[in-house]
């Protein structure tokens, strides 16, 4: 593999987790605008978007935001930093006309703990980053893509076959920072034991398919070298954008699932009412929209 801009840097290692990660500026691109964040308690990446720069330090705002929390007892307290880190991106970029419009897409993983339990995992997502769960020997994609494309599919105006060299593929329906509000997708999942996670940019999704995707995390028994794999991959492949890729496989927790299927409900939230002023406010509340998604996994 180049090493060109590559980074395997490996931060903290959360507690319920061991870590992989790596992140290339891709074969075309001058500069990375990817980020990734690792802590004792959550992973997360972004990948910005922007001129001057912009959209690197949208998703530097956004990663810096996540990792200084101290962990979460509701899904809707790690909802409300994204919203936060939102805000700040808006912040900045209103300090610096270089900056109008950055932005950047978000998908993050972390504990949340609580006097019921422990043994549960938080997500969140806001653009096209994806989070995937292999368990199983069985690939799942666990978030929903915020993309022109992804509507289209569901629509069923085109197919997911179709939605791999659509021209539009790029065109993403929420991001932070580049809107005047977001909503943010968040849910709960049981953390097992032996579950492998990926979370990454749309450099790698963009390249390699699915099942590429999932013979490499059935092959690299090692986090790390599963992750360096898939940016491998993914320059091999054409390398157009910046890629970045966390293997995170699960080492504390419940020892297998109460039913063979992966269940669990995706709440879009958004700030409550009064939160749109032009002297903006960190958001403190959210609510749930009407609309809650209920999404069911076989493996």
């Amino acid at each position: 593999m180049s090493n060109k801009h590559l980074n395997t840097e490996n931060q903290s290692q959360p507690s319920v987790f061991k870590c992989g990660a790596a992140t290339h500026v891709g074969n075309v691109r001058t500069s990375n605008q990817d980020k990734y964040g690792i802590t004792s308690n959550l992973i997360t990446v972004a990948d910005g978007m922007g001129g001057h720069k912009g959209g690197e330090i949208a998703a530097e705002i956004a990663v810096t935001t996540l990792i200084s929390a101290n962990g979460f007892q509701s899904i809707n307290e790690f909802a409300e930093l994204v919203q936060k880190a939102h805000h700040l991106i808006q912040v900045r970029a209103q300090e610096n006309i270089n900056l109008d419009g950055m932005g950047t897409t978000l998908c993050a993983l972390s504990e949340i703990n609580t006097e019921e339990t422990s043994q549960r995992i938080g997500a969140v997502n806001v653009g096209d980053s994806r989070i995937y769960l292999f368990t199983n020997n069985a690939l799942h994609q666990i978030s929903v893509d915020h993309s022109l494309v992804q509507e289209l599919v569901d629509s069923g105006k085109i197919s997911g076959i179709e939605a791999r060299s659509h021209p539009h593929r790029n065109v993403i329906t929420r991001s932070l920072g580049h809107q005047p509000m977001i909503e943010v997708d968040a849910w709960e999942i049981d953390l097992i034991v032996g579950d492998r996670y990926l979370l990454c940019s749309d450099g790698l999704t963009n390249e390699i398919s699915d099942t590429k995707i999932a013979e490499i995390l059935s092959t690299k028994s090692d986090p790390q070298k599963a992750a360096d794999q898939l940016i491998q991959s993914a320059l091999e492949s054409e390398g157009l954008d910046n890629v970045t890729a966390i293997v995170a496989d699960v080492i504390s927790g419940k020892k297998k699932r109460n039913s063979s299927n992966i269940q669990f409900d995706v709440q879009t939230l958004s700030p409550e009412e009064g939160e749109q002023s032009t002297e903006r406010k960190p958001p403190n509340a959210l609510k749930s929209l009407v609309e809650k998604i209920s999404k069911i996994r076989t493996t």
